[in-house]
């Protein structure tokens, strides 16, 4: 008798796929992926190692959540889950567990009081209700506007515990489904949060862990927008780290069903999708730069009534930012460069207060891009106000960013101007890390 594989369900959730985009990754149809789900077919010898490349887990372990013991479980009037999709409360409480266990250990401290008490109460009857889901929400938003002003070092203590202390009431009761749903959904939204400040602040494989956890909730809360953005969060991640396959993968997952995503959001994916083009060499400049058309053209179709709330931040000098930083790298390929210049100086225009950081990035990038192609000494006066504009935002990417334009300007040391601002930004760095 076949026996469903419910680890190997949980392990496809927990890397953040659905059924429908880990049967595209893995060249197959949905209802060979659901045979493979239900125990009733075997994946092929050679596509044993992809299963474990994407599911990341090794050959043993694969081959546990291939050949899972049969079950024995009380008899149930309940009719069976179909292997297409579904699955009753207790495995998703099992797909909980697992998610949870992806962030454990995140926290530096213990969790917030009220949060904490909240999360003890609910393992003895009490029931996680709207006002616990609003606050989730808000939160995670209070979190973010904190990051966009000031860099991710000073906040990853806090929202790391603040994570950790919501995904602990995810093993309470919930008022009703719509609550569990949105519960899991705002959940997914600070797990998003807490991986962008991650992020800033260089703690990478936390970064990681949280996109991962989030893109889980927000699939197993049907939030399309979130779980595109924490994808797209793990396409940024790995443009950041250099990982050009990866950062392919991730952005081109972020957009299966694009349809269901909102104009704005669909936007943002475009413009990740485009870096992680950009990333990939002069060999697809021409896709990069179809990708933020692709962008602009949703973005124009943009009204506040269909966008999801976390978005409402990303205006257009967000949108010439994200296109000018994936354009800067098809110039730093060789590509023409003059596009890249104009929207990142647009974006340095329009960025509104509040947005330190963005606005910090945005004029680092200008000045490589300056450096690099284009006029030295205008890059020295970009590099000189980039540096002013750092202020108290504390941010390993804009450290990162100022650090690019250093080795460039130390690539330009037959201009002595040059060569004096990399020395400039050599102390500043060396004065912020210390």
């Amino acid at each position: 008798m076949a026996v469903r594989r419910t680890g190997f369900v949980r392990a496809r959730k927990a890397a953040g796929f659905t059924q429908e985009s880990f049967a595209e990754a893995m060249n197959v149809d949905r209802s060979t992926a659901a045979r493979w789900e239900a125990g009733t077919n075997e994946p092929l010898p050679y596509q044993r190692s992809k299963l474990a490349r994407l599911l990341k887990v090794g050959p043993s372990e694969l081959d546990a959540l291939l050949n899972p013991a049969p079950e024995v479980l009380p008899q149930r009037t309940t009719v069976a889950a179909s292997p297409v999709e579904g699955g009753d409360d207790v495995e998703r409480k099992t797909f909980l567990r697992v998610l949870a266990g992806s962030v454990a250990g995140l926290a530096f401290s213990d969790p917030m009081q009220e949060f904490a008490a909240r999360a003890a109460s609910a393992g003895r009857g009490a029931k996680i209700g709207q006002a616990d889901v609003d606050h989730v929400r808000q939160l995670s938003r209070l979190f973010a506007g904190q990051d966009h002003q000031y860099g991710g070092k000073l906040s990853t203590r806090a929202v790391m515990t603040q994570l950790s202390a919501s995904v602990e009431l995810t093993e309470g009761s919930f008022a009703d489904d719509h609550v569990r749903t949105g519960f899991l959904s705002a959940v997914a939204e600070l797990a998003d949060t807490t991986a962008g400040i991650c992020f800033d602040a260089g703690l990478h494989s936390h970064a990681e862990r949280a996109f991962r956890f989030g893109v889980g909730c927000a699939t197993e809360s049907g939030d399309w927008a979130m779980r595109a953005k924490s994808l797209s969060g793990l396409a940024n991640l790995s443009v950041h780290r250099r990982h050009t396959d990866d950062a392919l993968s991730f952005a081109e997952m972020a957009l299966v069903r694009a349809d269901r995503l909102s104009p704005k959001v669909g936007s943002m994916m475009y413009t990740r999708h485009a870096r992680a083009l950009g990333l990939a060499g002069a060999s697809r400049s021409g896709d990069c730069r179809a990708a933020v058309g692709k962008a602009e053209d949703l973005f124009a179709q943009t009204s506040t009534d269909d966008e999801p709330a976390w978005i409402c931040y990303y205006n257009a000098a967000h949108l010439e930012r994200d296109s000018g930083r994936a354009l800067l790298q098809v110039a730093l390929n060789g590509g023409g460069h003059q596009e890249a210049r104009r929207r990142l100086e647009t974006a340095v225009a329009r960025f509104p207060e509040g947005h330190s950081r963005g606005k910090a990035l945005a004029k680092a990038n200008l000045a490589l891009l300056m450096m690099t192609c284009d006029d030295p000494h205008e890059a020295v006066r970009l590099g000189d106000d980039a540096l002013a504009s750092v202020g108290s935002v504390r941010s390993d990417r804009v450290d990162d960013a100022l650090s690019q334009l250093s080795q460039a300007a130390h690539r330009r040391s037959d201009i002595a101007e040059a060569h004096e601002l990399g020395q400039r930004i050599k102390q500043k760095l060396g004065v912020a890390a210390s």
